[in-house]
C-alpha cells in the first residue's frame, strides 16, 4: 500500500499518529534529521502549511471550546473534508478527541479492488489529470489496490438527519398502517423506534427547540425548527434534557426515551416534517 499526500519528505499514513514541527522544517535539515514527534504546532506552522501545495496530513487534539469550525479554518480547510477524512457522522467534536486534519479541501479515497483511475475520477466528477497531479502521480499505472489518494475539491455528502436514536429497531414504518391502541387504519407520520426505557435521545440535525411539552396521542413531545423549512418531532418521551428556545446541535442528547401517551412500550415517535408536510423520514436518514 502506498500513501500519496505527503509531509514534506515524510510519508503520513491515516493509521499514524504523528505530526511534525513545520518551523523546524524551515531550517533545512537533513532527512535524518528532521524531527518527527508529537508536538504541539506554532501558530507560524499553521500560515506555513496553507501555503503548501503538498496535501497534509497531520493529527489534531481537540482542545476545549473548540469547534470543528474553527478547527477547520486554522488547518486552511473545510468541514465537509475533516468529517469525510474521519468518517465523522456528527459535527460535535469532544476535548481530547483525536482527528485527522488536512490542509487541502477534498477527501482521501482508498483505491479498491478493480479501481483504475478513470472509474476513481468519474465516481467523484474530477479530471483524472487532476488526481494525477495532486499525488505527484506520473502514471496511472502506478496505482494499486490499498493506495490512498487525495481527491481535491470533493466535498463528502452527508445524511440531512442523524439517526435520533443508536442501535434501535424499526417497529413500525411511515404511511398507512393499523393504529397499535385503536386499531383502525390511519397514516402513520413518521417513525417507530424501539430501544430500552431512558435510552438517548439525540437531535437529528442542528436547530432550535420550538416545542417541548406534552400532546395529544404523543405524550411529551418536541419538535425542532431546522433550516430550508425541516422540522423534527420526537414523541413518546420519557423526559426532556433541553427547553423551548433553546438552540441544539446535531447528536446533542435532547431526551430519554419513554412510553408516554398513546403507547404501548419505550419506543420513539420520530417525525421529519418540510413546511409542516410529513416526509419519509427514510429519505433523509444515513444508512
Amino acid at each position: 500500500m502506498k500513501i500519496f499526500y505527503k509531509i514534506l519528505p515524510v510519508v503520513i499514513s491515516l493509521s499514524a499518529i504523528i505530526t511534525l514541527n513545520l518551523t523546524a522544517y524551515l531550517k533545512k535539515p537533513s532527512y535524518d534529521e528532521l524531527l518527527v514527534v508529537n508536538l504541539k504546532p506554532q501558530p507560524s506552522d499553521y500560515e506555513y502549511l496553507k501555503q503548501l501545495d503538498e496535501p497534509v496530513i497531520l493529527t489534531h487534539t481537540v482542545k476545549k471550546n473548540e469547534d470543528i469550525n474553527t478547527i477547520a479554518k486554522k488547518y486552511g480547510t473545510d468541514v465537509p473534508t475533516i468529517r469525510g477524512i474521519n468518517n465523522l457522522e456528527s459535527v460535535i467534536l469532544k476535548p481530547e478527541q483525536k482527528i485527522f486534519v488536512i490542509n487541502k479541501k477534498g477527501h482521501i479515497h482508498t483505491v479498491k479492488n478493480g479501481e483504475i483511475i478513470e472509474m476513481i475520477a468519474k465516481k467523484y466528477k474530477v479530471n483524472s489529470e487532476t488526481i494525477l497531479l495532486a499525488n505527484g502521480l506520473e502514471d496511472f499505472d502506478e496505482l494499486e489496490i490499498g493506495d490512498k489518494i487525495f481527491i481535491p475539491g470533493v466535498k463528502i455528502h452527508f445524511a440531512d438527519f442523524l439517526w435520533p436514536v443508536i442501535n434501535c429497531r424499526i417497529t413500525s414504518r411511515f404511511g398507512l398502517r393499523r393504529h397499535p391502541i385503536f386499531r383502525d387504519r390511519r397514516f402513520h407520520e413518521g417513525l417507530d423506534l424501539a430501544r430500552w426505557y431512558g435510552a438517548p435521545i439525540r437531535a437529528s440535525s442542528d436547530g432550535k427547540i420550538i416545542f417541548a411539552g406534552s400532546q395529544t396521542g404523543y405524550g411529551k413531545t418536541i419538535t425542532i425548527l431546522h433550516k430550508n423549512g425541516f422540522s423534527t418531532k420526537y414523541g413518546h418521551l420519557r423526559s426532556y434534557l433541553v427547553k423551548k428556545g433553546q438552540y441544539v446541535k446535531a447528536g446533542q442528547i435532547i431526551a430519554k426515551m419513554g412510553s408516554s401517551g398513546y403507547s404501548t412500550g419505550p419506543h420513539l415517535h420520530f417525525e421529519v416534517r418540510k413546511y409542516n408536510r410529513p416526509m419519509n423520514p427514510l429519505k433523509y436518514l444515513g444508512k
